[in-house]
């Protein structure tokens, strides 16, 4: 039932994956997924395409949040507080109420999709594919942004802010990339697309006579794109998210997207809903 969702047929991010000295292509995952006996290690193989593919999606916002913080960091090493201060508290929702809860459902469809093998990765001896485990350490940034509050009585709390985000991308996001070495055959692509591409962008609106404010054109432009992925690397693949338990599943049934991208938008508050921030 997984399977009939259109999302998994237009995965295109990975040539193939290597999982165990197996080399794993999607079109023949999908295509072979009645045959009985083969089912486990479909799921496998699908487990690891969905790694891969979230892995892309992480670097090309790592690299965004990674400029952003630069911005915000040369900012307040210029005395320009107000801007810097601006900067910072933009980052922190940025990461706080979109990246990490996008992460959350990467983790929990991964989750999900593992406990469909007779023998779940959380459960083996030896772990060979820790995509879904990384993901959940990347969620306790969360529990470190809210040990100190940005205050603008205590000036001290922005910079601190920042080495965080640095420590987030360096220790968390970085142990989840430098795996995919091992797992992934991607289809080329530039990691700094999303930022050259946003940049660009907000440079033909200003050219245009547009007063815009940077960092707050970025912020909507994480947004959507967030938004997007959720759609079509989550919605699409046939995963569901239940706001009452607050973790993933795969319904029994087909849903129409369009449904349950409304019910959830309402369950998901943080993630998907796009009002003016």
């Amino acid at each position: 039932m997984m399977l009939t969702y259109s999302g998994w047929k237009v995965l295109n991010d990975v040539y193939f994956v290597k999982y165990r000295n197996n080399k794993y292509y999607l079109r023949n995952l999908i295509e072979k997924s009645t045959i009985y006996y083969r089912r486990y290690q479909i799921v496998r193989g699908l487990s690891v395409h969905l790694g891969c593919t979230y892995t892309k999606v992480l670097k090309s916002l790592s690299i965004v949040i990674d400029n952003v913080k630069n911005m915000c960091e040369k900012q307040l090493d210029e005395n320009d507080m107000i801007n810097g201060c601006i900067c910072t508290e933009e980052l922190v929702y940025i990461i706080s109420m979109l990246f990490v809860p996008m992460v959350t459902l990467m983790k929990g469809a991964m989750d999900a999709l593992d406990l469909l093998h007779d023998k779940p990765l959380v459960t083996c001896d030896r772990i060979y594919y820790t995509v879904g485990i990384l993901l959940g350490r990347i969620e306790d940034i969360l529990d470190k942004f809210l040990e100190r509050s940005l205050s603008h009585k205590e000036l001290s709390s922005y910079p601190w802010t920042l080495n965080m985000v640095d420590f987030l991308l360096k220790k968390k996001i970085s142990n989840v990339i430098n795996k995919d070495n091992v797992y992934c055959d991607f289809v080329p692509y530039d990691t700094n697309y999303l930022w050259n591409k946003w940049l660009q962008e907000y440079n033909n609106i200003i050219n245009q006579g547009t007063k815009l404010v940077f960092i707050k054109f970025v912020t909507r432009k994480v947004k959507d794109f967030i938004r997007s992925v959720i759609i079509e690397k989550y919605f699409q693949l046939g995963f569901k998210f239940d706001p009452i338990t607050e973790e993933t599943f795969i319904p029994k049934e087909s849903i129409e997207l369009e449904l349950e991208f409304k019910v959830s938008e309402k369950g998901l508050p943080m993630i998907l809903q796009i009002e003016n921030h």
